[in-house]
Parts: C-alpha cells; structure tokens; sequence
C-alpha cells in the first residue's frame, strides 16, 4: 500500500474514532456551561495547565524515543521491541512516582499562587495522578499506533473519553463534587483504562528483569528534547498565565472555552499526526522521502487553511448553540486561535530533516526561543487587546516556529519545500479569516466569499499532476454519461 492511501487509511479511522472520542466532550459543552460558572472554567483550565507542565516533566521526551527505536529495533524482532518498550514503562513508573510526590508537596504554594488558596490539597493530588495515569495509558496507546492498528487505538481512546465522560458527571451531578469532580472523573477512567491498554499490549511487556541498559540510551535521545517539551509548555499555555493576570479567572474562564470549540481543529490535526508520524518515520529512510514530504506538506496546509476559514464562519452559531450567553462572547477568538493548532500539526512535516539527522536538540533550542517570543508577544498584546491578543500572539509564534524549523531541517535533509506557496496558502487564509471579522456573519455575500476562499485553497493543495489527472476523468466521466 502506497503512504499516501495508508495515510488516507489511518486518517479516516483516526478521524472517525477523533469524532467520537472528542465529539463526546465537545458535545457536553452545553451541560458543562450549565453546571460550572465561567470562574469555574477558569479554575479547570489553570490546573490544566500546571498538569501540562507536570506532563512534560514526566514524559522527558520518551514519546519521541519510543516511537524512533520502535522502528530501528523492528529488524531485530518483537523482543527486542519490548525489552525497549519495558525499559520506558519501568522508567516512568520510577520516575513519575518520584515527580508526583514532589508536586504534591508544592501544592500549597501552587495553590496559594494561582488559586487564592481556595482548593486544598485533595485537588492537587488528583490532578496530579490524574496526569501521571495519562502518561502509562498513552504510552500503550502509542504501541497500536506505531503498528498501525489504528481501530485498536482509536477503541481505547473512545474508551477513556466515555468512562471519564460517565464518571465526571456522576461525581459532579450526583455527588456534587464541583471541579474536583471533573478531576476525579478523568484520573479514574485513565487509570481503568492504562490497565486495559497494558493487557491489550502484554506481548510487549518484559518485566522479568529491570531494563536499566536501555536507559542511558532512551534519556539520551529525548532528555534534549526535554526542554523543547518545556517550551511548548510555555507557547500552548502563557496566553492563560497573561489572560488570568490581566483580566481574571471569568476571563479565563471564557477564553478556556473559544479553546474547546478549536477542538473541532484539533482532532482533525490530531488525526492527521497519529496517522502521519509512522509514515513519517518510514519515508525518511526511503529514496521517495522528499516527494511524499512535499505533497503532503502543500495538501496539509491548503486543506488547514480552508478549514480555519470554515471554522471562523462557522463559530458564532455553533457558540450560540452549544453555550450560556455567559459565554457568547468567546466566537471573537475562535478563528485566531485556531491558526496555532494547524501550525502545531506542520512541524512533523517541515522539521523533517532535524529528525533524520537525530539533531533533537535544535528542537529544544527553537521550542525554547519561540516560547520566549510567545511571553513577549503576550506581554506587549494582551494589555491592548485583551483575549484577542492572547490569540494571536500564540498564533504568530507558532507560524515563526514552523517557518524557522523548516528553513533549519532543510539544511540537514534537503525535501525541497515550496515555501512560497505555503506561505500564500497561510495569507489567503488570514485574509479570509479578517474579512469575516469585519462582515455580517450569515448574509449571501459572506457565504459567497467563504467558499470562494475555500475552493482556492483546497485547489492549491493539489499539484498540477494530480489536478490534470482529476480532469480528465470527470472528461471521461462526463463522456459515458453521454
């Protein structure tokens, strides 16, 4: 099967199990928006954020390890697959144990910075284990990707959104336990869920020794890409720090929820990573490489940008459907923030040439510069522009990382990148998503030139082979018909 239909392949499975699995919390924004207050929201999204951060300390770039020796190890057999596999496992469970007791006993600083003191330490501890618990369920999760057994990964992962979807609202709605709750709702269904994902992937499991020999080697690779974790920390998550300082935990509250309707930008980009990454990995070790990376960069950004337009279009009703009038005013951001999920999704096509090289550490020196530019950017921006500048600072350093990463990772592995048109891809999109800032949302002239744009983008996405190739079979289409 060529990569393009195996990619095709993986992204409709991924895509449809994102739908299911994502489409359940984004369809409980209407009792969520009901049930918690915006300061509520507020408060779940800053613990969400100190989890990222806790995240990132605990993965030290294993994800990444993982899947590069996964295919490195693949010609020696599945056991020495799963003495590299274990080694990680046993190392998380030493090392996240270690991590979680030292949050935990930071909670009543963490709780007095950033919470007023209002929580006590049961919410931390939750939280924590909450985010530890994730971390073993994923790494099984990452074994069925990296196989290509997408609906096995794609069942686990609607698993742990119903459970945790089932839990959330019964600790919340019958034992009214308010944000903790929610925490306690999505720890258990990780923690069900990481023992079930571990039986599914017990072939790969090799605990009759302790693998100490791999980890020199496994924290060698992903360690420099510790503080590359440490800056996508920073760009996905300062425009919360700057909107809760500047403006409150209502505020944050609101903006917490534009960034739930980018789910619907998100899953699409995710499905595309999950279905792209072992693709990826493959074809940079294959004579065909450059090619593939090109096409599927030009149809990844001009399908992307389409969809952000569409998205923009589409956000003030679907706010006004789905949410309280408390929180109407989230639709202004909407499209601005999605732009940071589409460029976020870019970088496993355009840093290429870093991850063949194995060059890991220029990730983390670029992850780290662009987060220093994302917390200027939201320093200058969100005192004049409020949450509309928390977005688009996020959104413009996002598309320098993407921009510099790949000027960089050609000079390692040379695809050949239409830059030019990439770049036009990306302006005609932001013209798009400007001009419906500044026109009536749902009068025929603003239908018009939503598809307009869209139709230009998504034929942009398509070489010049292929789009002759497409004509002349709807010529001979049209001729049977006749």
């Amino acid at each position: 099967m060529s990569r393009l239909k195996q990619l095709s392949k993986d992204s409709i499975i991924y895509g449809l199990g994102g739908v299911l699995g994502k489409g359940v919390s984004f369809f409980l924004l209407p009792l969520y928006t009901r049930i918690f207050t915006t300061g509520d929201f507020g408060n779940i999204e800053m613990m969400s954020v100190i989890m990222s951060f806790i995240s990132a300390i605990l993965s030290i770039g294993l994800d990444s390890a993982q899947s590069f020796y996964f295919f490195e190890q693949r010609a020696k057999g599945k056991v020495a697959q799963a003495e590299m596999i274990s080694s990680i496992l046993q190392w998380r469970l030493f090392w996240g144990s270690i991590i979680v007791l030292i949050a935990g006993g930071l909670s009543p600083l963490l709780n007095a910075w950033f919470f007023g003191g209002k929580l006590t330490w049961i919410y931390f501890a939750i939280s924590f284990s909450s985010a530890f618990f994730g971390m073993i369920m994923n790494q099984s999760l990452e074994i069925f990707r990296l196989q290509y057994k997408a609906w096995t990964f794609i069942i686990i992962t609607i698993t742990n959104t119903l459970l945790a979807a089932c839990l959330i609202l019964f600790f919340v709605i019958c034992l009214k336990l308010g944000i903790l709750g929610y925490f306690l709702g999505s720890a258990i269904a990780a923690l069900v869920v990481a023992f079930f994902g571990w039986w599914l992937a017990k072939s790969f499991i090799n605990f009759s020794v302790i693998h100490y020999s791999w980890w020199p080697r496994l924290i060698k690779f992903g360690l420099p890409l510790l503080p590359a974790e440490l800056g996508f920390f920073v760009m996905n998550t300062s425009d919360r720090w700057f909107v809760r300082h500047y403006m409150g935990e209502e505020s944050l509250g609101i903006f917490s929820i534009a960034a739930k309707f980018t789910m619907l930008m998100a899953f699409a980009i995710d499905m595309f990573r999950k279905a792209w990454w072992p693709l990826a990995m493959d074809a940079m070790h294959s004579e065909d490489g450059p090619e593939t990376f090109r096409m599927i960069a030009r149809l990844y950004m001009g399908v992307g940008a389409a969809a952000v337009v569409y998205l923009t279009f589409l956000s003030p009703w679907l706010v006004k459907v789905l949410t309280t009038s408390s929180f109407y005013s989230a639709s202004s951001i909407i499209g601005i923030m999605a732009w940071q999920s589409l460029f976020y999704g870019f970088y496993l096509i355009g840093s290429a040439g870093i991850w063949k090289a194995e060059k890991t550490y220029i990730t983390s020196i670029l992850m780290c510069v662009t987060g220093a530019l994302n917390l200027l950017l939201n320093y200058l921006w969100v005192p004049l522009y409020g949450a509309i500048g928390a977005a688009m600072a996020n959104s413009v350093a996002y598309f320098i990382w993407i921009i510099v990463s790949m000027m960089i990772s050609e000079r390692f592995w040379r695809v050949g990148f239409n830059i030019p048109l990439l770049i036009g891809q990306i302006g005609i999109g932001v013209v798009g998503v400007a001009l419906l800032y500044n026109l009536s949302s749902y009068t025929s002239l603003t239908v018009i030139i939503v598809h307009i744009i869209v139709l230009v983008l998504v034929i942009s996405s398509v070489n010049r082979s292929t789009k002759k190739m497409l004509f002349e079979k709807m010529k001979s289409y049209r001729k049977r018909i006749k």
